[in-house]
């Protein structure tokens, strides 16, 4: 048995008989989010759940331990284990003044209005998750998806330079839409300046699946699904936002899996993302790898970069979202397994051989089969910091977490939208 599942085996188990059933508290059922990917719920899963539904469905509370990485190797032992981080996580942000050394000041996330009237992004401080300004954003969609997916944000490296992407324009008989990017900086207190269009976009009426701003602030890498071929492949688009040029890596035709949101590392050279496989079917219809693509290099082939993890699975569940640290020796993922209770783990694997460095955070939860897609789909590693320390997740509770500094799995939680939702882009 390999490695990597004996560690994540006896890990899951540890986690598991730690569960009081007992303490279980009923869970706020979730807003239910349009799903940026209905092809991947065949009839099947859909039968389940409506099933489950007319049967009543039970809904309990979730519950989380941070568990600090006991299986790491010896060059990379972690902080001394601190047993009130055992306690569930609070439903609170961090305290003024308390943030570690290395934390990016400021985070930006999406939502709707407080009038309703359109959606905005929300600049904080990650010390406190206090606001410190926001900024109107105009959009075409409906105003109801702007906290859960209709929008994406990313961050150059200086925590003061940030782009937003919004969805619209979708044609009647086009299964895509249109993506509009905006730009704009906050300054040293926190407070957003005006957003500017940006003239380069990528292709129009597909399917966009993530963006990432390069370390320099010079590069858009955006993952899309081409929906106008007459078979749906993975795209891969390096928009340079000075010049307006544009670079893209296609999967070959009949190929069944698609990009997921891509990351930069080895300063702006190589792409990370996930691998989505479309085709496979049930409810959990998506296991992930992850590929790294080296831009540099000659071609427009998007099978040419690495798989670094193969088959994207392992012992613990399957990796739904992956981010890559800035000085690519590392990939931070977040695992699902559908179990009783649901198991989501935070690990960091060697980006050289995909091997399991440490387990960084275990939570649990008990959901329903109603919105179990729901859930799994939310979950995500959404920004890692300039200085590769700190990372922006949502499990399940949204906040950042300590993926490279002086306590790894340390986890501090962050408002961001309101209660019973999730946060699916994030950065700093």
């Amino acid at each position: 048995m390999p490695d990597v599942e004996n560690l994540l085996r006896e890990e899951l188990k540890r986690a598991a008989g730690q569960v009081q059933p007992e303490l279980l508290r009923p869970l706020q059922v979730p807003t239910r989010r349009p799903s940026w990917r209905p092809r991947l719920l065949p009839l099947a899963a859909a039968a389940a759940v409506i099933a489950v539904i007319a049967a009543g469905a039970l809904v309990a509370g979730p519950t989380a331990a941070h568990q600090p990485a006991a299986h790491k190797p010896a060059a990379h032992k972690p902080a001394a284990h601190k047993p009130a981080a055992h306690k569930p996580a609070a439903h609170k942000p961090v305290v003024s003044g308390s943030a570690p050394a290395g934390l990016p000041r400021f985070y930006v996330t999406t939502s709707s209005s407080p009038d309703g009237g359109g959606i905005q992004a929300v600049v904080r401080a990650s010390a406190s998750g206090q606001v410190t300004g926001t900024v109107a954003v105009p959009s075409a969609i409906p105003v109801e998806w702007a906290d859960s997916g209709g929008t994406f944000v990313t961050a150059a490296a200086d925590d003061r330079s940030f782009i937003i992407g919004v969805q619209g324009g979708e044609e009647p008989t086009k299964s895509g839409m249109d993506l509009r990017l905006f730009r704009f900086a906050i300054s040293a207190a926190g407070k957003p300046g005006h957003l500017t269009e940006l003239a380069a976009a990528p292709m129009r009426n597909e399917t966009t699946e993530g963006i990432a701003l390069s370390p320099d602030g010079k590069l858009l890498a955006v993952s899309l699904q081409n929906d106008s071929s007459p078979d749906a492949v993975g795209v891969i688009q390096v928009l340079d936002l000075a010049t307006g040029a544009i670079r893209t890596w296609t999967a070959p035709a009949h190929n069944e899996y698609i990009p997921g949101p891509p990351s930069w590392a080895d300063g702006s050279r190589v792409i990370a993302f996930t691998w989505l496989n479309s085709a496979q079917s049930g409810l959990m219809a998506a296991p992930r790898g992850i590929r790294l693509l080296d831009t540099a290099a000659p071609g427009d082939n998007l099978l040419a970069g690495t798989v670094i993890v193969p088959k994207g699975v392992v012992a613990a569940g399957s990796i739904v979202s992956a981010q890559i640290t800035p000085d690519g020796r590392d990939v931070i993922v977040v695992t699902w397994r559908d179990l009783t209770p649901v198991v989501v783990q935070f690990a960091e694997l060697q980006a050289s051989t995909g091997r399991l460095v440490r387990l960084l955070r275990t939570e649990t939860a008990r959901y329903d089969q109603v919105n179990v897609v729901t859930v799994e789909d939310s979950l995500g590693v959404l920004s890692v910091g300039s200085q590769g320390r700190y990372a922006l997740v949502q499990g399940t509770q949204f906040g950042w977490l300590d993926v490279g500094g002086p306590d790894p799995g340390r986890f501090a939680p962050l408002p961001a939208v309101p209660a019973g939702q999730y946060v699916n882009f994030a950065a700093w």
